[in-house]
């Protein structure tokens, strides 16, 4: 009889077990780095731009053991004139296969950006939900 109890606690656990892993993620995904340069390779960081310049952020996320999709936006920090956060318009979502770089590219308005604080955001997405974020500021200051 105290075999048998053995047998099913000894069963249950493993069941308990099984069933916990098939909901548990112990995936290490994350967005290791992100840079923002003057020029699409980022050979120099950069957190000062003209009005006309284009801004470059490369995004890298590593420990993705599958397909994963990057958001990155442009985001109001402080301009005169105009509400903080997200621009409308401004931002791409990738889809990346795995750990790997992600590339966007701002391009200044015709006028040129306005004077001021922005900031680029990177959000890694998993079906749907926001994993990991990095956020790396930058000015426009005065000509």
């Amino acid at each position: 009889m105290q075999t048998r109890r053995w047998d099913l606690t000894v069963g249950l656990g493993l069941l308990l077990i099984a069933a916990l892993a098939c909901n548990f993620s112990a995936s290490t995904a994350n967005i290791s780095s992100l840079k923002l340069g003057k020029d699409k390779s980022v050979s120099h960081e950069a957190g000062n731009f003209a009005p006309g310049d284009t801004i470059y952020a490369l995004a890298t996320i590593s420990n993705a053991p599958g397909k994963i999709k990057v958001k990155g936006r442009l985001v109001v920090d402080d301009v005169p004139g105009q509400k903080s956060g997200p621009v409308p318009g401004i931002e791409e979502t990738l889809d990346l296969a795995g750990s790997g770089t992600a590339t966007y590219t701002f391009s200044p308005p015709p006028n040129g950006w306005p004077k001021g604080k922005y900031k680029i955001e990177v959000i890694m997405m998993n079906e749907g939900s926001a994993k990991d974020q990095k956020t790396a500021s930058f000015t426009f200051p005065d000509q």
